[in-house]
């Protein structure tokens, strides 16, 4: 924090006798993470959030698994939109092969009980239990939950069993669609941060290639970010050769400087980086001159990367809402088994600019559309983006039995997922800072 953190002119005074185990009976874990926490810069943005809401400890084990690819839970992601009663929390997506997608899981289901127990329930008792089966603290937990269905009036009842070992598919759809005369590749991708995404895009965007399409969708709705390197190669195989050469990104450090990286310059990457697939490949390219991006405010770091990377170079049309606003990195610590994540470098594009810390704002507002799967030409946020193609305007406002909640997402800014920070990242391998 002292050498290598963005803003260490700005760390509070604290006293480090505050945080001892003896005064708190916490682990030595938490008791280094509520010291770590009270050393970050409390500046705020413009907007009156605070700029450092990302810098965050985790245990090796933990991150390591994240990175290969494994998570534990049941495998659906979701989001409280409303915490106080009446609550709502729905499935914002379900992991393939996971049980709760073996289950029968769905996009847009609410959870309506957890084993017995009524989601609005405020029992102590009550709100115990749904606590415990929302997040697992124990393996192998068999858990009931009440799930209504998007346009259901009625719920089912789904028991399902957590695992910690469920495998994370990043790329979770590559789909080409005929639209309008336009042939259209559409991605979803929902992390960079783990190795496998390298195969997959290159597998995606080969897929691409060969239908011959002329317009991208890149669905990052609920991207937190990864990997920059896995988000340099994206971008270069979305554009054409004319990127060759070009900053992709430059890496501002603080006033120090101790970090090799500081100051460097990505380029574009043309090849592997050794991932999932051998270093040096060359890497296909699309040759497009637009890509529409489907965005929300948990589209974060590396993702929002690809948004402010490309921008100089092609039109980047940005179809849904406001991004989480985070042009910060960093490399991991490492030490006693747990994992530092100190921002240390802030993301410039070609022109210099990485100011967006307030996030990027929708070329086309458009809310999230859980009525529908993604990869639906009707679910609204791919719908505007196929409509804009088409009209070269931005569709009519969200409509429907869901107006009420769907603007909420774009207005209310609570909507957000059930993930940790070390999901929502821009980070270096630290391979690359090694002598």
């Amino acid at each position: 924090m002292d050498e290598a953190y963005l803003w260490y002119k700005d760390v509070p005074v604290v006293n480090a006798a505050n945080f001892t185990l003896a005064n708190n009976g916490n682990s030595v874990a938490q008791t280094l993470d509520a010291y770590f926490q009270a050393l970050k810069t409390k500046n705020m943005t413009a907007s009156g959030k605070l700029v450092d809401q990302f810098s965050f400890t985790v245990p090796t084990v933990d991150l390591q698994n994240q990175q290969s690819g494994i998570t534990s839970g049941y495998g659906f992601r979701r989001s409280t939109i409303s915490g106080s009663v009446p609550r709502v929390v729905r499935i914002l997506y379900v992991e393939q092969g996971s049980p709760a997608q073996l289950g029968g899981v769905l996009r847009g289901d609410t959870i309506t009980s957890i084993d017995g127990v009524d989601i609005n329930d405020t029992t102590s008792a009550g709100v115990d239990t749904l606590n415990a089966g929302l997040v697992p603290t124990v393996a192998s937990k068999t858990t009931s939950f009440g799930l209504r269905a998007a346009n259901a009036t009625v719920p089912r009842i789904v028991t399902i069993t957590s695992s910690q070992s469920i495998a994370v598919t990043p790329v979770a759809l590559s789909t080409v669609i005929s639209d309008g005369g336009n042939t259209v590749g559409y991605l979803v991708l929902n992390s960079f941060g783990v190795v496998s995404a390298e195969k997959q895009l290159i597998d995606a965007v080969t897929q691409f290639k060969s239908a011959n399409v002329n317009e991208l969708v890149i669905d990052l709705r609920y991207n937190g970010g990864g990997y920059l390197d896995l988000a340099n190669e994206l971008a270069w195989m979305i554009g054409d050769t004319s990127l060759g050469g070009k900053t992709f990104e430059k890496l501002t450090c603080n006033d120090k400087n101790p970090l090799p990286f500081c100051n460097a310059t990505d380029t574009f990457h043309q090849t592997t980086q050794g991932f999932s697939v051998a270093s040096g490949q060359t890497l296909p390219q699309l040759r497009l001159k637009r890509v529409f991006v489907l965005t929300s405010g948990n589209t974060c770091s590396a993702s929002e990367s690809v948004i402010n990377s490309l921008s100089p170079f092609m039109q980047v049309v940005r179809i849904g809402n406001t991004t989480c606003g985070k042009p910060y990195g960093f490399v991991y610590k490492d030490n006693c088994g747990t994992s530092y994540a100190a921002m240390q470098f802030k993301g410039v594009n070609a022109l210099g600019f990485g100011d967006y810390a307030d996030g990027f704002a929708p070329s086309c507002p458009i809310a999230d559309d859980l009525t529908r799967q993604r990869g639906d030409p009707a679910e609204s946020m791919l719908g505007g983006a196929l409509a804009f193609m088409r009209t070269g305007a931005c569709p009519a406002a969200t409509s429907g039995s869901e107006k009420g909640i769907a603007q909420g997402l774009l207005q209310g800014g609570s909507y957000a997922m059930d993930r940790s920070p070390s999901e929502a990242v821009r980070v270096l391998r630290s391979s690359r800072v090694q002598p």
